[in-house]
């Protein structure tokens, strides 16, 4: 009898581990609600996204849900991409290209647990943003919506957001300014992309103070004023793109100078005025650089290295004087080279890069003979 008295308090800890460890946990009924009331805003027929809303687990077979293990059930992630490439939308392995039509529900602002929140690419989602966004999603990481034709402001308090790393409105039809809020991201935003809408007003002055941010894409708005000169500074700012507003004032100077970190730069298209400096053309680490489209003056600056390497270099449409740079001779490799509609003068220098450049890259400047030009009499 003894082994049956001995097993009795194994069988009651085998009981009480079976009771005390819940099963998987299912999305609570909060969120589900709040992702129905959602869907309810929205609507897709083309990828058929919303197939598998269905039942009551959000967390389990839900296209786009993800829920945190840690939580009890609540959502962390939506995911809806409009250009779908993955084996549930696109099974014959081509990218499918969905349409989804509405508006984005402030009910999004119920999950509240939400990391990731993205609605890309659905070319017809109108409608703003809805401003509790910024106020109630404070553990947002990713908030991507480009792609649609939302309309109305970016939220102004969406420097609440001390977590976000990743804000992306492109290619939408926004109006207004750029909250001078969003400079409080500095220990958090990384990729910012505000391209392709109608934001008008100044770039925020203290700009300089998103220290983390290694993308700003910033190109075709209408925004005016200077480039802050606080731009210099950014650490670890790689690409920027400030193209096609209406800019005015100089670029700033120590622009690139900031070792191999800048590697893109556009700012064509606005109204620029000044010289071109020189830590720009000396940067080791710049490769792409659109200056076109401006009113910049003075001589390009004689200072290419053997580290230049500049797969794009766009002076064009200027009013640029003297002339072609010697020193670009020494730079490891240029690739498309146009100083075209400006007013430089002399012999285009002889030999590599110049050997291999048609006239397009030269045109329309005031007296600059040789190369593809013609000889100069």
């Amino acid at each position: 009898m003894a082994p049956a008295a001995t097993s009795r308090p194994a069988v009651l800890l085998a009981f009480a581990v079976l009771v005390l460890v819940p099963a998987a946990l299912a999305c609570s009924a909060s969120d589900r609600d709040a992702l129905l009331s959602i869907r309810a805003a929205l609507s897709e027929s083309r990828l058929g996204v919303f197939s598998t809303w269905t039942g009551t687990d959000c967390c389990s077979g839900w296209y786009g849900v993800a829920c945190d293990p840690t939580t009890e059930g609540r959502v962390a992630d939506l995911t809806l991409r409009g250009e779908a490439e993955d084996a549930v939308m696109a099974p014959a392995g081509r990218p499918a290209s969905g349409v989804m039509s509405g508006y984005v529900s402030d009910a999004v602002c119920r999950l509240d647990r939400l990391s990731t929140l993205v609605l890309a690419d659905w070319k017809q989602i109108t409608g703003p943003i809805p401003s509790c966004v910024a106020t109630d999603l404070l553990n947002l990481r990713i908030l991507e919506l480009p792609g649609n034709l939302l309309t109305g402001v970016i939220p102004s308090s969406v420097g609440s957001l001390s977590r976000l790393a990743v804000l992306n409105l492109a290619d939408n039809h926004l109006t207004g300014a750029i909250p001078s809020s969003i400079t409080s991201l500095a220990s958090s935003l990384k990729h910012l992309d505000l391209a392709n809408n109608q934001l008008t007003g100044r770039i925020p002055s203290d700009f300089g103070k998103l220290s983390m941010l290694s993308r700003a894409l910033l190109g075709r708005n209408r925004l005016s004023g200077p480039i802050p000169a606080s731009v210099s500074s950014m650490p670890r700012l790689a690409d920027l793109d400030l193209s096609e507003n209406q800019l005015t004032g100089g670029i700033p100077d120590g622009l690139g100078s900031n070792g191999r970190v800048l590697t893109s730069l556009y700012l064509g298209g606005n109204r620029l005025s000044g010289g071109i400096p020189a830590s720009l053309l000396r940067s080791a680490g710049l490769g792409i650089l659109n200056l076109s489209r401006n009113a910049l003056e003075g001589p390009v600056p004689d200072v290419f290295t053997a580290q230049s390497y500049f797969m794009l270099l766009d002076l064009s449409r200027n009013r640029l004087t003297g002339g072609v740079p010697r020193s670009l001779a020494s730079a490891a490799y240029v690739g498309h080279l146009d100083l075209s509609h400006n007013r430089l003068c002399g012999a285009i220098p002889a030999g590599p890069p110049f050997d291999h450049l048609d006239a397009q890259s030269f045109g329309g400047n005031t007296c600059l003979c040789g190369g593809p030009l013609g000889k100069c009499t």
